[in-house]
């Protein structure tokens, strides 16, 4: 962003993309974002709390209960009495068509003012003409009274608009009287979209698809029952009452046997009720119609769209249109960025993001609780949420500037956990860069034999390979090293040079004692890689250690156009000969003797003697007990 903007434009250009992109994302959302507001929509919904549906409607239900009670009758003994009527057929579904007649019968005589029977009754009974005849002749008995289902099914012919009504057989139409049916169908339930009334997919989906609307069952049940809607079906979302079985709800067989429903408490309760009728069935884990309560079955969903209807307290997604929805969403958003003036200090600004954030939620809970009306809520919140971010940071950048410069320093050249405890003294950092004496111990490591094999892979074309083994090799030994609390300070070609102690000491013992353990951590590494590229067919790798403890200079050290940050001195150059030294002394980790001394009670060291050390005469070295002879490749090192 520096690159393109002035500093002092850039939290006014990003305040104002945040502003755009509230409007826009509210106008025309994504179907993950169209997700979360959903999401967001529900939670206020359990926030809000169940409600009480009206008391006239009444969910007479199919349930388990109803199907054991029949297969209670069916599991006596013979010999016992016969299975009443009420009971016949009553422990499977589909029930017998009679039955249904046998319940209309109770519910009117209680005095139920309509009925609507959530079952499709496609073709002839299988049970034969009569129990047909049984129903038909109910419905004669409450003309007027019963809403029978209909369902819409996609055909594959060439139909009107692919589309084909399943209806009751014709008797039953007859016996119902005219405009009895309404269609069970709903919109299906997808990510990001709420549940919406029936009446939708009734008078919405179906003029879209080319075909005549068709009202839904549970206007034909209020129509039967006298009652108009309170609002507008096909612009409305379900609003919930609670989880399953909220409703005034009566258990089928209690019904239909006449001994129990007599002195049934609830038989009061149908004077001049809406009724819905239907299964309500587990099926093993089957899932129902999602709402914010959990899964409901599709009788629980008529009997909300019903009560919806009756009581006119459907949800409606306020405003209708997508650029008002987007207007709306943008004003709490833009009155914050103007709100704020330059110098205003970080808490205040935080302070009236807050202050507005919370103002927004609020007014969307009430409008939802009062008003049954969903007001655009997450983007204006998370737009809300964004400005906050942008201000904290801004004052972040503003104030942390040099904290930033040093990080930016630190961080090419040492791990993050270090650059946190150097940074918790901006001074001291400073006094790191221009440069110090410090001790340390220094690790320099090498392959032994690799200019030769790089000489022989490049003539063979290999040199890819060549590579991808080398890059596998140092990744696995940058990641010893910084396991170890070790610095890498350099790469030079197949050679790693690491630094324990710098920036940062943990004391020279500490430091001399991880070298040592890093050391033969790194040989352990590497046996690793070697058997995998053995099984690979590769040329394993073998490398020497050296190590030596001492004071060496550290600072940032360069040129104004290139900087490094890195050690210098005498241990730095007795390192990488004590590493050439590993080849003709029959070790792979070799040290000096201070690095020996530090180590001495932590690990167990021995002695080499004295040995030539290039430039440098003959001095004693060591080596850990644990370091064995390597097995170095064919020709020189490199």
């Amino acid at each position: 962003m520096a690159r393109f903007l002035p500093r002092h434009l850039a939290l006014p250009f990003l305040s104002t993309a945040v502003v755009v992109a509230v409007a826009g994302l509210t106008a025309n959302p994504p179907a993950e974002l169209r997700g979360w507001e959903r999401s967001l929509e529900n939670l206020m919904v359990r926030l809000r709390g169940v409600r009480r549906p009206p008391d006239r409607l009444v969910v007479v239900a199919i349930d388990d209960s109803t199907l054991q009670q029949g297969a209670w009758f069916l599991d006596q003994p013979k010999g016992q009495a016969a299975i009443p009527s009420w009971a016949q057929g009553i422990s499977t579904l589909p029930w017998p068509r009679a039955r249904y007649g046998d319940l209309l019968d109770r519910l009117f005589q209680s005095g139920a003012s309509a009925v609507a029977l959530n079952v499709v009754f496609e073709g002839p009974s299988n049970r034969g003409a009569a129990d047909d005849a049984a129903l038909a002749d109910a419905l004669r008995r409450h003309k007027g009274r019963v809403a029978l289902a209909a369902e819409m099914l996609e055909t594959r012919d060439h139909t009107v608009a692919g589309l084909t009504l399943v209806q009751p057989p014709t008797p039953l139409l007859q016996a119902a009287g005219p405009f009895n049916l309404g269609l069970t169908n709903t919109l299906p339930p997808t990510q990001g979209e709420p549940a919406f009334h029936p009446e939708v997919y009734s008078r919405g989906v179906l003029p879209a698809s080319g075909a005549d609307a068709y009202p839904s069952l549970s206007s034909t049940l209020l129509l039967r029952a006298g009652i108009h809607s309170r609002q507008r079906d096909e612009q409305r979302q379900l609003n919930f009452y609670g989880p399953e079985g909220r409703f005034e709800r009566v258990s089928a067989w209690e019904m239909l046997d006449p001994d129990r429903w007599s002195r049934h408490p609830k038989r009061n309760r149908l004077q001049n009720a809406v009724v819905v009728v239907g299964p309500v069935v587990s099926q093993g884990g089957a899932a129902g119609t999602p709402s914010p309560y959990g899964a409901i079955s599709g009788l629980e969903l008529l009997a909300t769209a019903s009560a919806n209807s009756m009581l006119g307290d459907g949800l409606v997604p306020w405003p209708a249109s997508p650029l008002g929805r987007a207007l709306l969403a943008m004003v709490p958003v833009l009155l914050v960025v103007l709100s704020v003036r330059a110098g205003m200090g970080l808490g205040l600004r935080l302070g009236l993001v807050g202050a507005t954030l919370g103002l927004v939620v609020v007014v969307a809970f009430l409008a939802l609780v009062q008003a049954q009306v969903w007001l655009p809520l997450l983007t204006p919140a998370t737009g809300l949420v964004l400005l906050g971010l942008l201000y904290g940071g801004d004052a972040y950048l503003r104030e942390e500037g040099e904290r930033r410069r040093l990080r930016r320093t630190f961080e090419r050249y040492v791990a993050p956990t270090v650059v946190a405890e150097i940074l918790s003294d901006p001074a001291a950092a400073e006094g790191i860069l221009r440069g110090r004496l410090l001790p340390v111990t220094v690790l320099f490591t090498d392959l032994k034999g690799f200019t030769q094999l790089t000489q022989q892979r490049s003539g063979s074309g290999e040199i890819e390979l060549h590579v991808r083994q080398l890059n596998r090799y140092l990744g696995e030994m940058v990641e010893v090293v910084t396991a170890h609390g070790g610095t890498i300070d350099k790469f030079i070609g197949d050679a790693v040079m690491a630094v324990f102690g710098s920036p940062i000491s943990r004391g020279s013992r500490e430091e001399a004692v991880a070298a040592l353990r890093c050391a033969q951590a790194m040989r352990e590494a590497l046996a690793g890689l070697n058997r995998e590229w053995a099984e690979e067919g590769l040329v394993p790798f073998e490398n020497g250690i050296g190590l030596a403890s001492g004071e060496v200079i550290v600072g940032q050290i360069g040129s104004p156009r290139r900087m490094e940050f890195t050690v210098i001195g005498d241990k730095v150059n007795l390192a990488s000969r004590l590493e050439g030294l590993t080849r003709t002394a029959g070790v792979s980790i070799l040290c000096d003797a201070t690095t020996a001394e530090l180590a001495q009670g932590s690990l167990e060291i021995r002695s080499m003697g004295e040995q030539q050390v290039k430039g440098m005469g003959a001095i004693p070295v060591f080596t850990p007990a644990e370091a064995q002879a390597g097995a170095p490749l064919q020709g020189a090192g490199s």
